[in-house]
Parts: structure tokens; sequence; C-alpha cells
């Protein structure tokens, strides 16, 4: 039976540094918790906005801080964004420590063979979480690789997981003499980990690849997917350590990771256009837009343009239409066509059907 105890070598602890860190991040938040949501909503909002104005080249004639509710409604759909990619990095580790290892019984008997909770912690997570997450991510991997039709996934996200759950629940209870019928209740908990983290790895591998095709290109598919598999397999290892050792310290952590995901797949290019879509700012498609007479007549006079004579556009893409400033883009003769204009001159945009896609 396992039961060796304290080794030389120790995982950190709370008292270590980049606890301590985390502990006084944590203190910092709750004692200016509301100043800093205030701030950081803010400033996020405008950073979503300022983002769009700069990739359509503009700016609105209006102050956007006059429009805090904007900003609020912007940086909320930023921050759900945030937080649903933080909680995929979250979920399996807490899946695993919560359902399982927080069991009393359970608990009880690893401590009584293993000293001290950092060098448990150590152990289970190595042993318990990595290893058997390893093993399913390289059945997902096999699978993808060698079939590809839906078995692949019936065979990576379902089968593998409960197996793995089954062959490292049966030495686990034996060598560490738990309750009776642990193995099952461990095998069901590795099937729920490593569904979600097989999930999470396969959305996270999908959008690395759209945001670095180039390096997908020069790697080779399979190999860039085993790469993402392990590099998250260590970050999911890592997050584990910290659910362990301070739930609230991943309110902290997960958001960063989530944040630094969203760079390296390019989402925070293509968010903020969504979120102007979203609120019926701009970014989306109009069926047809009719001109005043006044600009019809001049737009009329460049042939370039293709006004008709009833001055309407037809199949625009409307940029920005808040404030006294609207963008609007449209093809004629296989030449795009983008101008401002002042929202006066714009009588009336008739929206295109809903299943009509609206251009980036």
């Amino acid at each position: 039976m396992d039961r060796q105890t304290t080794g030389n070598h120790r995982p950190p602890q709370a008292g270590d540094p980049p606890f301590q860190a985390l502990d006084k991040v944590f203190q910092f938040i709750e004692k200016h918790n509301w100043k800093l949501l205030h701030i950081a909503s803010l400033a996020l909002g405008f950073l979503i906005f300022l983002i769009y104005f700069c990739q359509n080249h503009f700016y609105p004639d209006f102050d956007l801080f006059g429009f805090v509710s904007l900003l609020a409604a912007a940086a909320l759909m930023g921050w759900v964004m945030v937080f649903f990619i933080g909680f995929g990095f979250t979920a399996p580790g807490w899946i695993w420590s919560e359902v399982f290892f927080s069991d009393k019984p359970v608990d009880h008997a690893l401590q009584d063979r293993i000293n001290g909770k950092a060098n448990l912690d150590r152990r289970l997570i190595n042993r318990y979480f990595f290893a058997p997450g390893f093993c399913s991510l390289a059945v997902l991997w096999l699978a993808m690789y060698f079939l590809h039709d839906g078995h692949a996934f019936t065979l990576g996200l379902l089968a593998g997981p409960l197996v793995i759950g089954l062959a490292f629940g049966l030495p686990l209870q034996k060598n560490y003499d738990l309750p009776p019928y642990s193995w099952l209740k461990f095998a069901i908990t590795t099937f729920l980990t490593f569904l979600t983290g097989n999930l999470v790895a396969l959305l996270a591998t999908t959008a690395l690849a759209r945001g670095a095709p180039g390096i997908v290109k020069t790697m080779g598919e399979y190999p860039f997917m085993a790469l993402c598999f392990l590099a998250l397999l260590m970050l999911l290892s890592a997050m584990t350590a910290v659910i362990r050792q301070n739930q609230r310290h991943v309110l902290i952590v997960s958001p960063l990771l989530a944040i630094l995901l969203m760079f390296g797949t390019h989402t925070w290019s293509a968010l903020p256009g969504k979120i102007i879509s979203t609120l019926g700012l701009g970014n989306y498609q109009a069926e047809q837009v009719l001109l005043s007479n006044e600009l019809c007549e001049k737009y009329q006079a460049i042939e370039s343009y293709g006004v008709k004579d009833d001055c309407a556009l037809n199949n625009v893409h409307v940029i920005w239409s808040m404030g006294g400033l609207s963008v609007i883009k449209w093809s004629f003769a296989d030449q795009e066509i983008k101008v401002k204009v002042p929202s006066a001159v714009i009588l009336s945009i008739r929206l295109a059907a809903p299943g009509a896609l609206a251009t980036p």
C-alpha cells in the first residue's frame, strides 16, 4: 500500500510568495471592490469601443463617457465572455476536487496515509489528475487521428474518460484503503472532470488554430493539437492546485488566463464588432438605405458610387449609426465604397432579414 510520507520536494504553500501575492491582491480588491469595479467597467467598455473605432478608422462625434450605460453594457458583455472562458479553465479542477477528494471519508483516509496537505495535494494532482488527464487527452487525440467521423468524438469524449476513471479508481481505493465503492465515485468524478476538460481542450485548440493558421500550417494539424492539449492539461493541473490551496484565488487567476487565451485567439479583434452589433449601434447589414435628396444629387454625380434615381443604396453594411455621424459601406462594380455622412441625411434604414450575415 502507498503510505509514503513527507518527501524532500515541497510544492508552494500558503506562505510562499506566489500565494502571498494572490492574498495581497485579493485583499486589495476586497478593500476597494466597488471603486475597482467602476473603473474596470468603464475602462473595458471604452476599450471595446476604441478597438472597434480603430478597426474602422473613425471616431464618433460625441463623448462616449457621456453615455455611461453604453460603456457598462459593453463591459458587461465583455466580462461575461471572460468569466465564461475562465469557468472552462476552472470547472475540471473544481469537479475533481469537490466531488470526490473533498468528501470527508475519502479526505480523512488519505490524510491518515500522507502527512501534510501540500504533500497530499501534490501527489493526488500528479497521479490522479495529470496522469488520467494525459491518458484521456491521448485517447481523444488518437481517436481524432485514426477516426474521421462521429465515432471519434464518442470514443474520445465519452468512452475514454469513463474507462480511464475505472482504471485509476480501482488502484486508488486499494492503495489508500478508501471506503467501499470509492472506485465507482472516482470513476464518475473522472468522467465528468475529463469530459469537461476534453471539451475545453477541443474548443481552445480550435480557437487557437483559427487565430494562428501559420503555426498550424508549419507544425501540422495533429502535432499542433497535441501541443495545445499538453499545454492546456498543464494549465488545468495548475488551476487544480490553486483550487486545492484556496478557491478564492481562482477568481483572480482564471480571468487572467481567459484574457490571455482571448489574445492568443484574436478574440479581442472580433469581440468589439459583435458587441456593437448586439447593442444595435452598428456592424449590421441593411437591405436598403434611403438618402436625402441633397446628398443623393451629390453622390449621383460620382459615377463610381452607383447611386440611382430612387436615392436608395442596396445591401449596405452599416458600420455606425449613432449620434450625428453615420458610417456606411457598400459595393458597386467590384469596388467597395465607404463614407462618413451626417446621420440627418439618412432618411431610413431597412434592415436585412434576420438570417443575413453582417460583414465584419
